[in-house]
This record gives C-alpha cells, sequence and structure tokens, in this order.
C-alpha cells in the first residue's frame, strides 16, 4: 500500500470532509477524485489514517492467488515450480490484506 504523492511538493494527499484530497505540504494542493488516473491492476483508497493509497485491485489479487494456488498444487514437491507458486500465492494474499486494511472490500469467490 503505497501512498499517491503530490507531483508538486512530494506530501501524501490526505481526504478532506467535502471528499477532495489535499497535500500537506508548505502549500497545498488539491485533488479531485475524478482525476486520480492509474494504470493496470492498481486502485485507489483512503486508509485507516484517511490518507489517499495505491493497492492492488482486490478482485485481481484473489484471482492471482487462485492460479498460484493451483499450480503449487500441480507442482513436484520441493522443486524451484513449487517454492516460487508459494510466493506467488503469498504475495497476493498481502495484496489482499492491504486492500482490506485500506477499507475496500474482498471479492466474493465462486
Amino acid at each position: 500500500m503505497d501512498p499517491i504523492r503530490c507531483g508538486d511538493c512530494g506530501a501524501p494527499f490526505g481526504l478532506r470532509p467535502d471528499g477532495l484530497f489535499r497535500c500537506d505540504g508548505k502549500q497545498p494542493h488539491e485533488l479531485d477524485p475524478r482525476d486520480i488516473d492509474l494504470d493496470g491492476c492498481d486502485v485507489w483508497a483512503v486508509n485507516a489514517a484517511g490518507t489517499l493509497v495505491i493497492v492492488a485491485d482486490p478482485a485481481v489479487s484473489a484471482e492471482w492467488a487462485r492460479e498460484a494456488l493451483d499450480t503449487y498444487l500441480e507442482d513436484e514437491p520441493d522443486s524451484w515450480g513449487e517454492h516460487d507458486s508459494m510466493r506467488s500465492f503469498l504475495e497476493a494474499v498481502d495484496d489482499l490484506l492491504d486492500a482490506s486494511r485500506a477499507g475496500l472490500p474482498l471479492p466474493n469467490t465462486p
């Protein structure tokens, strides 16, 4: 979970009562949620401290976890592939936990 930082001063953005975000730099800059444009599988959220953060999309992380677990179960015991699959699974679960800590709901599993 990485904070989204102001492009002008590098300070993290915090949530304001009106729903906009403001950095806490010497000259505060504002950010409208409609102006947040993330690439790939990332989404934005507000963590418990009120800071704007980037996390992996929980639906994508859940799919990565399922795929890694399937691969793990197919790999030879004590092989490099088995260890790599477990590492991938744990990374995906860590991403899910980050998203949950940021207040995003976990996806329903089929």
